[in-house]
C-alpha cells in the first residue's frame, strides 16, 4: 500500500460519473456554489449539467436561497442609475451577488418564487418567470386576458381592476415534461387563477374563498386561510393544487380547494403568517388579544389535530409581515456590513391594540422564542419619513416582505406611500 503522504490526486481526472455525483449534491446545497465547482477545471463543466436552458423547467436549479434586495433611494430595478445589475443576497449564507438583467427595462417584478422573478411586461401585461442567475425566460399569457373572467363590483374602475389584477402571490410547479404551471392568488379578489407554457390566456378557477387570506407558495402549491364568523370561531386552512401538468384538464374537472386543517380561534387570535423554514411550513401568531407573545405552529401538526407550539427554531430568524423569510445565516466575525441576526426570533411590526396612535401603538421589534421578550429590531424609527440612512440588513430584508416597497427600491417605511416614479399608468397597483 502506498501511504497517503505519497499520493497525488489528479482532481482533473476523477471519473466523470463521480464527478457528476459530487455535483449534484453540491447543487443540493446552493446554486452558485454549484456554478464555482464547474468552474474548476473543464474537465469538470464537461461533466456536469449546465443550468442555462434549464433554469426555469429543472426545479433543481431555481435559486431557492436568493432573494433580490431592495435598493432604497427610489432605485427600483431597472433604474438607470443601476445601468441593468440587480444585487441579490443569500438567506442562509449572507452572500451578495449581482446580475445583469435587461428586461426591467420594460417590465416590473410582481413575485420571487424559490428566487425566480414573476414579471408583468409593461405594454401588453404578459407575465414571465425569469431565472435572474441563468437568464432563463417561461412566457405565459397577458394577464388583462383574465379581465372578461372576473366579475367585479360596480364601484370598480380601470386602476382598481388593475390593482386587483396587479397584487399576487404566485406558485410555481413543474411537471414530469417539463411542463410548468404557474397559480396566481388574488387576495384583494379572493380569486386563483393558473396557466402553464404556451397557454394563451390565464384560467380562472370557478370556486371562491372570501376572505383569502395570506395566501402562500409551497412546494409547487398555495396555502391559505379563511376566517369564519364570530359564532363558529375557527379558522380553516386550505391547500390550492395545480391542475395536472401532464394531462389536460377541463375547467369542469379543475381541482378544488381542500380543506386540511381547521383551527379553533382562541389557540391564535391575531394570526401573522406563513413561513417556509427548513423544507417545513410554519404559521405565526400571537398567543391571545392582549398580542404579548408569539407563537409558532407546524402546518404538519394543525393538519394532524396537533396545537403544540413550535419552542425552538434554531439559529433562524424569521421575518414576517405581508410576505415572511427565514433567515438562518451567520455572518464572519468583525463584518460590520453583515450584523448577526438574532437567532431563534421573530422580526415584526408589533401591534399594541391599546394605543389608537399607529406610531406609539406599532413597533418595529424582534421576539425572542427562548425569553419570550420584545426588544428593538433595529436602530431608528420605521414611522420617519424617510426611514434613516445607512439602513440596516434587518431593514432591508424586511422590505423583502412588503411587495410594493421591494419592487420600487424604496425602503418600508409606514409614513411612505409606495407608488412608482416611472410609468405609474402602465403599473398602477403593482
Amino acid at each position: 500500500m502506498i501511504p497517503c503522504s505519497k499520493m497525488s490526486l489528479d482532481w482533473a481526472s476523477l471519473d466523470k460519473d463521480l464527478v457528476e455525483l459530487i455535483g449534484w449534491r453540491v447543487l443540493a446545497g446552493d446554486l452558485q456554489d454549484y456554478a464555482s465547482f464547474r468552474a474548476v477545471c473543464s474537465h469538470w463543466t464537461a461533466s456536469t449539467v449546465s443550468p442555462r436552458q434549464r433554469g426555469v423547467v429543472d426545479p433543481r436549479f431555481h435559486p431557492r436561497q436568493w432573494m433580490m434586495l431592495p435598493e432604497g433611494h427610489g432605485l427600483y430595478p431597472g433604474h438607470p442609475d443601476l445601468r441593468g445589475f440587480v444585487r441579490f443576497f443569500n438567506l442562509s449564507t449572507g452572500a451578495f451577488v449581482r446580475a445583469r438583467l435587461p428586461l426591467l427595462d420594460d417590465h416590473v417584478i410582481l413575485d420571487s418564487i424559490d428566487g425566480l422573478l414573476l414579471l408583468h411586461r409593461d405594454h401588453d401585461t404578459a407575465i414571465r418567470l425569469l431565472h435572474p442567475f441563468t437568464g432563463d425566460v417561461a412566457e405565459f399569457p397577458p394577464l388583462a386576458s383574465l379581465l372578461p373572467q372576473i366579475e367585479f363590483p360596480h364601484s370598480y374602475n380601470e386602476q382598481t381592476k388593475r390593482t386587483g389584477l396587479m397584487s399576487v402571490i404566485a406558485s410555481v410547479a413543474v411537471g414530469s415534461t417539463g411542463t410548468i404551471t404557474v397559480m396566481l392568488a388574488f387576495d384583494l379578489l379572493h380569486h386563483v387563477a393558473y396557466a402553464t407554457t404556451g397557454d394563451q390566456r390565464w384560467t380562472l378557477f370557478a370556486w371562491k374563498i372570501e376572505p383569502l387570506l395570506n395566501p402562500v407558495s409551497f412546494q409547487g402549491k398555495l396555502y391559505a386561510m379563511q376566517m369564519i364568523c364570530k359564532e363558529i370561531q375557527k379558522f380553516y386552512i386550505y391547500q390550492i393544487n395545480p391542475p395536472n401538468q401532464d394531462a389536460a384538464e377541463e375547467q369542469s374537472h379543475l381541482p378544488l380547494p381542500v380543506k386540511i386543517a381547521e383551527c379553533p380561534m382562541e389557540k391564535f387570535l391575531y394570526t401573522l403568517n406563513f413561513v417556509e423554514c427548513c423544507s417545513q411550513l410554519l404559521l405565526v401568531a400571537y398567543n391571545g388579544s392582549s398580542r404579548s407573545k408569539l407563537i409558532i405552529y407546524r402546518l404538519a401538526d394543525l393538519v394532524s389535530g396537533k396545537f403544540e407550539p413550535v419552542t425552538s427554531i434554531g439559529n433562524h430568524t424569521l421575518f414576517v409581515d405581508e410576505r415572511a423569510l427565514c433567515v438562518s445565516f451567520s455572518p464572519n466575525k468583525g463584518s460590520k456590513n453583515l450584523p448577526s441576526m438574532p437567532p431563534n426570533s421573530i422580526i415584526c411590526l408589533n401591534n399594541w391594540p391599546l394605543n389608537p396612535d399607529p406610531e406609539q401603538s406599532s413597533h418595529f421589534e424582534q421576539y425572542d422564542l427562548d425569553t419570550g421578550i420584545w426588544s428593538p429590531a433595529s436602530d431608528g424609527n420605521i414611522f420617519q419619513r424617510p426611514p434613516p440612512s445607512p439602513h440596516t440588513l434587518i431593514h432591508h430584508i424586511f422590505t423583502c416582505c412588503h411587495r410594493k416597497y421591494w419592487n420600487k427600491g424604496l425602503m418600508f417605511c409606514v409614513e411612505t406611500e409606495p407608488f412608482w416614479l416611472v410609468k405609474e399608468e402602465l403599473r398602477y397597483g403593482a
